[in-house]
């Protein structure tokens, strides 16, 4: 009988393991919907500048134009980001769902553009919503999350912009001359994550406690944590959503100075900085003119949907293995491959251009080119975007993922911008070179200055950084963290599920 009884509680448990799994993941894809259609502003610069060029466009625009609306977008995204500060201290589901509103705006003005200028706008509107959209689906599966799933579930935001980005390859590989088209396609998705966002999305428990709404966020934190509607929330709920005692006269400066705020503050400049200079963002960008730089003997559309597959592939290797793995490990085995494989091409450029033979067929450069992509998704183009979101304290959360994402977008913009000029004047092999010696440097940097937040909870994250030492705070925690030890044993359903 007692087995009979314990064999029923273990299917119950693992019946409400697998309902609170389901949720969980519904919830975070309907805040990454947001990201799908800004995304493809990304890669739309790759496979819309040559039929924007081509005799047949009923838009003409020169090379210096054309280096224009591919840095549009880059330019709109710091833009975006100061914005998406601003949205999301009015609510993480406003953020999301105002992101996919200006998304639409600016894909249908690149469709219906008559002008060069109409596309310059709708470009720089469609930044916006990248640099909109780069941190509130973060943000959201970090505070919904439970610490078991949250190292997972922040690094689908990157998952998704790789899936935006090809898509988007695909629509200029199977539409190559049709940008109109192309553009429409693209608007389609925001239209979708809008609705998505408006019937299923419900606000954070994080931003309902901090605006003073303690039962809204109750109600919302015990749906996460499978707790009925009708039962007493428990304590660890209550410990989960209290607040960090502060001091009565520190104002928003004084939170913004604190260590635990610029020490991560400084840490993920860097990481960003490394990101964007190492060339990864350009490669996006650029996709179809990186493919025939490098001298893959392909089509350069079909070169840039297989660099799209590799970042896809690399993106969700990482979102599966975060759990296990961390942030430092795949950081450093990501920077170490993209010097690796860019100085292997740098090397083969330049026994090219010495006039040595390489009966390869363009296949060294092809590898060199996927493999570099497929290793900055480990780490450097995934890990910085999902470390935002869990980093900064929550009293200064909104500001300093916002100010980070701005200023990392205008490491962006300044990369891409300049790209055309450094090919011109290093030519291509200097520019991989310079790609190799900032990818080097970047894994340094890694290696000496990124913390580990695997396993940690938003608190715990916090301490890490204020060093403080053993006092009240830190004893509660280490006995709440018994007591939660203690409710596992006891096969507590409720509890178990809550961690």
């Amino acid at each position: 009988m007692l087995n009979a009884d314990y064999i029923r509680e273990r299917v119950l448990r693992n019946s409400k393991y697998y309902r609170l799994t389901l949720l969980y993941i519904l919830m975070v894809l309907c805040a990454n919907s947001s990201i799908l259609g800004p995304s493809m502003a990304f890669g739309y610069s790759a496979v819309a500048l040559e039929p924007m060029m081509a005799p047949s466009s009923d838009v003409k625009i020169d090379k210096v134009e054309a280096n224009w609306i591919a840095t549009a977008t880059a330019l709109g995204i710091p833009l975006g980001c100061i914005v998406s500060s601003y949205t999301m201290r009015r609510g993480r589901k406003l953020s999301l769902l105002i992101t996919s509103i200006v998304s639409i705006v600016g894909w249908l003005l690149i469709y219906l553009a008559g002008t060069y200028e109409q596309i310059l706008v709708g470009r720089i509107i469609s930044g916006i919503a990248t640099g909109m959209a780069s941190v509130p689906a973060t943000v959201y599966s970090a505070e919904i999350s439970s610490p078991k799933w949250r190292s997972t579930m922040v690094t689908w935001t990157s998952v998704t912009i790789a899936i935006g980005v090809l898509i988007v390859y695909i629509f200029g590989y199977a539409l190559k001359d049709n940008w109109r088209t192309v553009a429409l396609l693209c608007a389609l998705f925001p239209l979708v994550s809008a609705a998505l966002t408006l019937a299923i999305v419900p606000e954070t428990p994080i931003w309902l406690r901090d605006r003073g709404r303690l039962d809204e966020a109750l109600q919302v934190l015990k749906k996460f944590r499978g707790v009925p509607n009708d039962a007493p929330p428990p304590q660890q709920l209550h410990q989960e959503l209290k607040p960090r005692p502060q001091r009565a006269n520190q104002n928003f400066a004084k939170h913004l100075l604190k260590r635990n705020a610029v020490l991560p503050f400084a840490v993920m400049l860097g990481y960003f900085f490394f990101q964007q200079f190492s060339g990864i963002f350009v490669v996006v960008y650029y996709a179809v003119n990186i493919v025939e730089s490098a001298g893959i003997a392909i089509d350069p559309n079909l070169g840039a949907v297989l660099i799209g597959l590799a970042r896809l592939f690399g993106s969700v290797l990482v979102a599966c293995a975060s759990g296990k793995f961390g942030r430092r490990k795949p950081s450093i085995v990501s920077g170490c491959s993209m010097t690796i494989f860019m100085g292997i091409l740098s090397a083969y450029l330049w026994i090219k251009d010495r006039g040595y033979r390489v009966n390869d067929n363009g296949l060294v450069p092809a590898i060199c080119v996927l493999m570099y992509i497929f290793g900055s998704t480990l780490g450097f183009l995934v890990i910085p975007f999902a470390m935002v979101g869990e980093v900064y304290p929550t009293k200064v959360k909104e500001v300093l993922t916002g100010l980070t994402s701005c200023i990392n977008y205008i490491f962006s913009s300044i990369t891409v911008k300049i790209y055309p000029d450094m090919e011109a004047g290093m030519g291509r092999q200097g520019v991989f070179v310079f790609f190799t010696v900032m990818s080097l440097l970047g894994t340094l940097f890694v290696i000496f200055f990124l913390p580990e937040t695997k396993g940690k909870t938003l608190r715990e994250i916090e301490d890490m950084f204020s060093k403080k030492k053993k006092g009240k705070e830190e004893e509660e925690t280490v006995n709440w963290k018994e007591e939660r030890e203690k409710m596992i044993d006891l096969k507590n359903p409720v509890y178990e599920q809550a961690i």
